[in-house]
């Protein structure tokens, strides 16, 4: 019995070293791979983001000049015409949002979630706006009519759609610099 104790404490020297080894060599070598990993990672984020940044900002060039382009004064501007009635406009008006939006549609990926969502809800508030107005105007009146009448309930907005959407575009563009 004595012989088997004294054997197990033989064992115990060598095994209890050796594991301590071991798990040395293990965890600083597991820490040794993960810093290696991290630093590629890094390096890779670097290098490509002299490729994506200006990508990124012409993305959010893109959709700033969408929000200008839909915004009232330049919307109805640029689409009114003097011979169409309101009817015609009001279809007009939301052909042209609706091809700009699409025209920008792949931006959204180059831009935060709550960029392209400003961006969606001022769109979207500006259509509102336009079937509202459309609807308080004789189908049969003259565009001016409907284009007053959708300049005026726009600047009525205490917080305006296209304005809040660019702020929310601007405050990411300042975060690149």
């Amino acid at each position: 019995m004595d012989g088997n104790i004294n054997s197990f404490y033989e064992i115990l020297k060598i095994t209890l070293p050796a594991l301590v080894v071991f798990l040395t060599a293990y965890f600083l070598f597991r820490d040794m791979l993960e810093n290696s990993q991290r630093q590629r990672e890094f390096e890779f984020r670097v290098e490509n983001q002299g490729q994506v940044t200006p990508v990124r900002l012409q993305a959010y060039e893109r959709l700033t000049l969408f929000l200008e382009r839909i915004s009232p004064q330049s919307l109805l501007n640029r689409t009114l015409a003097a011979d169409t009635s309101a009817v015609q406009f009001h279809y007009e008006l939301l052909k042209q949002i609706r091809q700009e939006y699409e025209h920008n549609l792949s931006q959204q990926i180059y831009v935060s979630v709550t960029a392209w969502e400003a961006l969606r809800g001022a769109k979207e508030s500006l259509v509102m706006l336009i079937n509202k107005a459309a609807d308080e105007v004789k189908k049969d009146e003259p565009a001016i009519s409907l284009s007053n009448k959708i300049f005026q309930m726009y600047m009525e907005q205490d917080d305006q759609p296209v304005t809040i959407a660019l702020a929310e575009l601007k405050k990411e563009v300042r975060m690149f610099f």
